[in-house]
């Protein structure tokens, strides 16, 4: 599952689009500042961020990409000293998979928030749920590579049941349709595998090739393909694998679950010999924002232990 979503993904657009303007309104009633900076100023869909300035000297910051902290969890990074900055590089989430223009952008964007914010640049934390996930480490592959035209290095890197090997997701995706048990997952199946199609010239079996060059971690890449550069960087992702419900549900296996992709990931990093990893398995926490029980949903996050973690990478950073 790359997604959670009601229909398709133009549906997950207009409810993130809704979701601005909510925060919009409760910012309204918040002491923080809060500054909306927009790229294009005839576009606010899309290429533009939110920050919200902590009180006070920043401790650090966290980046997030295509969503934001809950309220609450808001107020209270504000109070603890910590720059919250939500980017949204896209509206079509497709482009996160993929598209370096998006890297660029978020790199240009970092810097800006960190020049203007007098945020230390080794005290920030990026991340994302879902393909904002892949996306984010995609960008810690782009700064390892030494891309960054800024020489920006993250704190850490944080994705929430994230896909990582487009080989796996492109089969799963197969699957779904063949399946065709749950609309949603043979909608999201047809657009992923037209997508994969499209880009990489083919099936991975007719190119094989061009998705282990394109996939932020490949299982059947040499090292795991893009993740070997990751040697050096802290890296924390969470997933449920609750497998009764995706069975239950949308009649998924392991083969077709994120985690497959999480848990070689971690593993291969440890292998080359990064001990700075974190694999968070998390049990019945996924739910979504109407209350409906889905393992793939950024709940599965505790956002208070998760601020703490990164105040604790912050403090520790001369």
């Amino acid at each position: 599952m790359v997604i959670n979503k009601k229909t398709t993904f133009i549906m997950l657009i207009k409810r993130s689009i809704a979701l601005f303007i909510v925060i919009l309104i409760f910012a309204a009633g918040l002491a923080q500042q809060v500054n909306f900076i927009y790229r294009n100023s005839r576009d606010s869909l899309q290429n533009f961020y939110v920050v919200r300035p902590p009180v006070g000297k920043a401790a650090g910051g966290i980046i997030l990409i295509q969503r934001g902290l809950s309220d609450s969890s808001k107020k209270i990074a504000y109070s603890k000293g910590i720059l919250l900055m939500t980017v949204v590089l896209t509206n079509n989430d497709l482009d996160l998979f993929m598209d370096t223009i998006i890297l660029k952008q978020l790199d240009s964007m970092i810097n800006e928030a960190i020049v203007k914010y007098k945020v230390p640049a080794g005290k920030i934390v990026i991340g994302g749920m879902s393909v904002a996930g892949t996306a984010a480490i995609r960008y810690a592959e782009y700064c390892a590579g030494g891309n960054s035209v800024f020489h920006f290095k993250p704190a850490a890197i944080v994705a929430v049941d994230s896909p990582l090997d487009y080989e796996r997701l492109f089969n799963e995706s197969e699957n779904a349709i063949l399946r065709n048990y749950n609309q949603d997952a043979v909608s999201e199946g047809q657009q992923l595998t037209a997508f994969f199609k499209t880009k990489m010239r083919g099936t991975p079996d007719e190119n094989r090739l061009a998705y282990q060059q394109a996939s932020p971690f490949s299982h059947t890449a040499k090292q795991g393909g893009n993740a070997s550069i990751l040697k050096d960087t802290r890296i924390r992702i969470y997933t449920e694998p609750d497998i009764n419900w995706w069975i239950e549900n949308r009649r998924k296996d392991f083969y077709d679950l994120n985690v497959l992709d999480i848990a070689a990931f971690i593993n291969q990093l440890k292998l080359i010999g990064n001990n700075k990893v974190e694999l968070m398995v998390t049990n019945k926490k996924g739910y979504t924002t109407d209350g409906n029980r889905h393992p793939h949903s950024w709940s599965i996050v505790n956002e208070g232990e998760f601020l703490n973690w990164c105040l604790h990478l912050f403090n520790a950073v001369q």
